[in-house]
């Protein structure tokens, strides 16, 4: 099976699941990290995916599945990797929200946000 055909289904799997969004899919992360270790190995992908239901995955079809979610090639699967495994990459009107937040906060202009960027435009006395 292809790795998007494999995708949608776990997708698929866990929306019905009720992971929506990432706070869902970050709390389905979590039941699936056995040890806590902020990370999925291997066994513990493979007992998430049989908890999972999903059909017709062979160990090549999790393996193929695992190592698109593992993009730093580390063996485990973190949270980040996880989120950006599986979520849909945004929309164009969500990018651009994104990128005039970014440029608000960026003051220097150097496409990094650095402590001294947050600071000048974060008043942390507005927060309750």
């Amino acid at each position: 099976m292809s790795v998007v055909h494999l995708i949608t289904k776990l997708k698929t799997e866990l929306k019905s699941r009720g992971a929506h969004g990432i706070h869902g899919l970050g709390r389905k992360f979590r039941i699936m990290d056995d040890d806590g270790s902020k990370s999925l190995s291997m066994a513990e992908f493979k007992k998430a995916m049989k908890e999972c239901n999903i059909d017709g995955l062979n160990d090549a079809d999790l393996r193929n599945l695992f190592n698109h979610c593992d993009k730093d090639g580390s063996g485990t699967i973190s949270v980040d990797e996880f989120l950006n495994g599986v979520r849909d990459p945004m929309n164009e009107r969500r990018l651009n929200l994104v990128r005039m937040a970014f440029a608000k906060i960026d003051k220097d202009g150097n496409g990094m946000l650095d402590a001294t960027d947050i600071v000048d435009v974060y008043d942390a006395s507005k927060h309750p």
